[in-house]
């Protein structure tokens, strides 16, 4: 949407329902948040651009993931899946680790 000025003339009908987009549109005309200057927009769109970019790599990460935990430890995925076993190591890693600074 950018500026609050925009919002009147965008077409958010590809991503919101007809009544939501309209209530959108109603509540950027009367909203009484502060305006932003061109610095506070280039800094919220390279937000939403690393929101996006690591929205879009979370599949990879996950098979990679799913692919080492199979390899690294089958039974442990099969009965408790990819995310949880990962968890599980990293878990019982830190523990050893803590254990070995206390020696």
């Amino acid at each position: 949407m950018g500026f609050r000025e925009n919002a009147a003339k965008l077409d958010l009908s590809e991503i919101l329902p007809e009544e939501v987009e309209e209530e959108v549109k109603e509540a950027a005309k009367i909203s009484m948040g502060s305006e932003m200057d061109e610095y506070d927009m280039a800094n919220i769109m390279e937000l939403c651009n690393r929101a996006l970019s690591l929205a879009e790599y979370r599949p990879q990460l996950y098979d990679y993931l799913k692919s080492r935990m199979n390899a690294v430890a089958p039974n442990l995925t099969a009965l408790v899946g990819e995310l949880v076993g990962a968890r599980l190591i990293a878990q019982i890693i830190k523990s050893f680790n803590g254990l070995k600074k206390g020696q």
